[in-house]
């Protein structure tokens, strides 16, 4: 893991407004905080705090999956959100990390480690809380 880099990515999303931080108790994830949905208008959470687990080898292996809080009610409604790969425990909440993709087939472009980051994924996040079905 490239503690370096992952924290000059989340300086750029702080920059700009949006709270994220590199957790290492345990599996290493970044957890993005109050990051906005199109929920509201369904009855939904406005917004919602995600963790995206840092990949063995970042940043040469690319960045892949998401995480709500267990038992989100955006989880059914989001592509992917039913299929859950696994739990994980991050900030004393339990988290399902589910089938989110967007560098490999789900809609990205390809994992290029020189443009890309978690300061680019954090798009890719939005795009896919505010596809709710």
């Amino acid at each position: 893991m490239n503690r370096e880099r992952i924290e000059r990515e989340l300086t750029i999303l702080r920059d700009g407004g949006q709270l994220a931080e590199l957790v290492v108790n345990g599996e290493p994830v970044v957890l993005y905080r109050n990051v906005p949905t199109d929920g509201e208008r369904y009855g939904l959470p406005a917004v919602t705090d995600v963790v995206v687990p840092v990949p063995s080898g970042y940043a040469a292996a690319a960045i892949d999956l998401a995480g709500l809080p267990a038992g989100s009610p955006l989880l059914p409604r989001l592509k992917g959100g039913t299929n859950v790969q696994r739990v994980v425990s991050v900030d004393g909440r339990q988290w399902q990390l589910v089938s989110y993709h967007p560098h490999n087939g789900g809609g990205g472009p390809p994992w290029d480690q020189m443009k890309h980051g978690f300061h680019t994924y954090f798009d890719h996040l939005i795009a896919w809380l505010h596809r709710i079905c």
